[in-house]
This record gives structure tokens, sequence and C-alpha cells, in this order.
């Protein structure tokens, strides 16, 4: 029994081949999607909000797929193999993980809201939804400094 559980930790690599699968995939999509901008920027040039939304939405993209990049390289190193990454990329266990996750998360919300801000001209559902924004990432910063203070 023993040496099947150890084995199985490989299982993982279905995970990994899934995640990896999933960055390529919006990593393609990202550049179809830059694609699309500066066809419309070069063609349809309306003014410099629009632009800017344009932009807002391609960082939102990369860092979606920058996120499912990580949580792939993460399961590979900690359930398979190690691998030759930059430090900063390099995680040991889960805590670092969720850590770094927790980040991304919330640099993805902070894209979110200048993209509902600069799309919406209603200040009220804007306000609650960054009051929304706000929530969340309040608690991934406080669930990541608990778990940081118990280290």
């Amino acid at each position: 029994m023993k040496a099947l559980l150890e084995k199985s930790r490989y299982l993982v690599l279905l995970i990994v081949l899934s995640s990896f699968v999933a960055t390529v995939a919006a990593t393609v999509w990202g550049v179809y999607e830059t694609v699309q901008v500066l066809i419309t920027l070069f063609t349809k040039y309306e003014d410099a909000s629009s632009a800017v939304g344009y932009f807002v939405q391609l960082m939102d993209i990369f860092l979606m797929a920058a996120v499912l990049y990580i949580f792939t390289v993460a399961m590979y190193e900690l359930f398979v193999d190690e691998l030759d990454l930059p430090k900063w990329l390099l995680i040991q266990n889960f805590d670092q993980l969720k850590t770094i996750l927790s980040n991304l998360v919330v640099l993805i919300l902070a894209v979110s809201f200048l993209k509902y801000f600069l799309e919406r001209n209603d200040p009220l559902s804007t306000l609650l939804y960054g009051l929304a924004v706000t929530a969340v990432a309040y608690a991934l910063i406080l669930y990541r400094q608990h778990g940081d203070s118990h280290h």
C-alpha cells in the first residue's frame, strides 16, 4: 500500500497537464485579443478611454494566464520533481502557493475593478462593485497574514 501511495503522487501529472493546456489556451487567447485590439486601434480608434479599456482587458487575460502557469509549475514542483526556475517562482509548500495565488487574485480583482470603472457610468453600481472587490481582497490579505503568523 505504501508503494502504491508513493507512486500515486504522479496522478498529479493529470492536473499539471490539464492546467498547462489551460495556460497555453489563455496565452493564445491573450495573443489573439492583442492582435484584435491592435487592429481595432489602427482601424476604428474611438478615444483614449476605450483604448485604455482594451489594454486593461488584455492585462486581465494575461494575469489569468500567469496564475495558471504558476499553479501548473507549483503542482509539478510540489508533487513530481524540481524545475529550473527563477528563485521567486520556487514553491516549496502549499502556503507559498496560496500566498502567490492570493496576491495574483488581488491584482486581478484590481484590474477587474478598473475595467468595470471604465465601462460603467453608474456611480452606485461602481461603488458596490468596488466594495465587493475590496471585501474579497481584504479577506485574502487577512487570510494570508493569518497563515504567515502561524509559521
